[in-house]
């Protein structure tokens, strides 16, 4: 990467520091000064500046012409904007069926299938080149809250690509419609054991599955505490927390998730379970009132009565399959309007889009937005993520030792492919290998390993400055010597071959290349701004921005008079130097 010695020893040292800041969890402030100042005509500017950082925190990275797109334009503004754009609502599933196709008429036997494979194509092509980029990111911060993963499960590509499909279409909606359509999705069904969850109305001694009413309490709505307003627990007289639920919640609820089947034309005992009929793997769960508990169901402190007491709304006519669906709206409708849900959604989204730790006062704003948007609508998840990147403590550039947040290695990738033009030769976004593991860049949409996701909200690594100062930093639940050696590895190699592993995703320096001297060759400080927007955000800190304008000056040639292609050869590298010590800094790594 770079052309002498003592540059190579630089990535090296970059590397290594790297990755004892990881090792050690620290959170450093990026100081901001002036090493960056006197901005000549096509630099940015501190409009490109504030647009930049909107993007970072709310799609898959800022690129030139985003960057262009939102200058001037407020959060709210902004959001709005997004929210309004046209999308395809099955780009994820009509991307599996073209490429099934595909890949199957490619196979002389025919026997060769799409794969979830196809379904990461799908999210990439989405990330880096959907205009559609906060409905998409939504939908990948939902997908962290209400967990489906393709790992240690029977949950197909299929499924998984229509359950991206519902939370592309339900993110900027209605939180109460986004839980009804996750909790009737086959993939949900299948990866906590809707589907097949029979009555135990005859048998005392068995008892309904129980795995999705925990879940959908503890991880998607009210959480396992009692909550105030801004966040904080609720706390009895002894100063304990006070549990939001108990078993016998557990219990009450899980009767309510009985029943519930694949969709069929003709439902009975064979596609209660099974999907028989076309596309009955991607459409919504339907009742199958044999299975349905009749008894009543107590929870959170509400009953919905027994069928033998129960009266249906008017106009209804009295049946067990309207007993059923009547059940389910009673309890998601309970758990959408729990005084815990919305602190727990707003705390839940900060973490994903802002800060780790998100101030008591930042909570409740957000948290009162949810309960009504202005227009005495519940839930509104477009007011919501408005309220999260408007708020003042957003944009704050006073930061404290624990502001910010590690960024998920699935968006220090799509930072810099999207920074960087990267587009699909074959269209196909063809990944080089699974993102997932450890050993790469231990993460993927879908692929977390449990239903926890890849990290849990409140967690601090043991013994270190974080957890003494009763902080939280989820995403370094996924830090550790292997992956903190692997992203550097991965990302350097990209940066040196201007791709992600392939030559299908590639990126281009070009508009980097072009930022040159009196002496032709690429200008140090003016390389540094356009990364300091791209990147950062303008959120750089001054001893970085030193050490990159250093290292580019320092990348030279000792030719006298270089030909035009050792000239270009020196710029490349000018450039790739940069980069590798933007992506592998501490700066880049904890957002702010």
């Amino acid at each position: 990467m770079a052309t002498g010695a003592s540059n190579s020893a630089t990535s090296t040292a970059v590397i290594a520091a790297t990755a004892a800041a990881a090792a050690a969890v620290a959170f450093l402030a990026a100081g901001s000064g002036g090493v960056l100042n006197g901005a000549e005509a096509g630099d940015p500017t501190p409009a490109d500046l504030q647009a930049a950082r909107l993007l970072n925190l709310a799609t898959f990275g800022a690129t030139a012409d985003s960057v262009a797109e939102a200058r001037g334009l407020t959060p709210a503004a902004w959001v709005k904007a997004q929210a309004d754009m046209k999308f395809s609502a099955t780009h994820f599933i009509d991307w599996y069926v073209r490429r099934d196709t595909e890949i199957n008429t490619a196979d002389p036997n025919k026997k060769a299938r799409a794969s979830t494979g196809q379904f990461q194509e799908a999210f990439w092509a989405a990330a880096l080149a959907g205009p559609e980029q906060l409905r998409t990111r939504m939908a990948f911060a939902l997908s962290e809250i209400c967990v489906v993963s393709f790992q240690g499960s029977t949950v197909t590509a299929r499924m998984g690509a229509a359950y991206f499909d519902m939370l592309r279409v339900r993110a900027m909606g209605s939180y109460r419609d986004l839980i009804e359509a996750v909790s009737l999705s086959p993939a949900m069904g299948m990866y906590l054991n809707i589907v097949g969850n029979i009555q135990a109305d005859t048998d005392k001694t068995r008892r309904p599955d129980e795995n999705y009413a925990r879940e959908i309490m503890q991880l998607m709505s009210i959480g396992l505490y009692q909550l105030n307003m801004d966040g904080s627990a609720k706390l009895d007289a002894q100063g304990a927390a006070i549990p939001t639920y108990g078993q016998d919640d557990i219990a009450g609820l899980a009767k309510i998730f009985t029943g519930w089947g694949f969709w069929s034309a003709k439902p009975s005992s064979s596609t209660f379970a099974t999907p028989r009929d076309t596309d009955s793997d991607i459409k919504p769960l339907m009742a199958y009132t044999a299975y349905h508990s009749q008894l009543s169901k107590t929870f959170l402190g509400v009953t919905f009565p027994a069928y033998s007491a129960w009266t249906p709304p008017a106009g209804t006519t009295k049946s067990v399959g309207a007993y059923q669906v009547a059940g389910l709206k009673f309890a998601l409708d309970t758990l959408a309007n729990h005084p815990n849900t919305a602190p727990f959604i707003a705390r839940r989204l900060i973490q994903r889009f802002v800060k780790s730790n998100p101030s008591p006062a930042y909570i409740e704003r957000v948290a009162k937005v949810f309960v009504d948007d202005g227009t005495k609508t519940r839930g509104n998840l477009t007011a919501v993520i408005a309220a999260v990147l408007s708020d003042a403590e957003a944009w704050s550039s006073n930061f404290g030792d624990f502001d910010g947040k590690l960024r998920e290695p699935t968006l220090r990738l799509s930072a810099f492919l999207r920074a960087f033009s990267a587009s699909s030769v074959s269209k196909n976004y063809l990944a080089p290998y699974d993102f997932s593991p450890a050993s790469a860049f231990n993460q993927a949409p879908l692929m977390a390993p449990s239903v926890f996701n890849f990290w849990m909200p409140d967690f601090a690594p043991l013994g270190g400055a974080i957890a003494k100062a009763s902080k939280v930093a989820p995403e370094f639940q996924g830090v550790d010597v292997l992956t903190t050696a692997s992203y550097a590895n991965k990302i350097l190699s990209n940066v040196q071959n201007q791709n992600w592993g392939n030559k299908d995703v590639a990126t281009t320096y070009a508009k980097e290349l072009a930022l040159l001297d009196a002496k032709g060759l690429v200008d140090a400080k003016r390389l540094t701004r356009r990364l300091n927007m791209l990147l950062f955000g303008g959120q750089m800190g001054d001893k970085l921005a030193k050490r990159i304008i250093d290292v580019v000056n320092s990348t030279i040639t000792t030719i006298a008079k270089p030909t035009a292609d050792q000239l270009a050869a020196l710029n490349l590298n000018r450039v790739r130097n940069a980069v590798a010590l933007a992506m592998v800094s501490t700066d880049f790594l904890i957002q702010r």
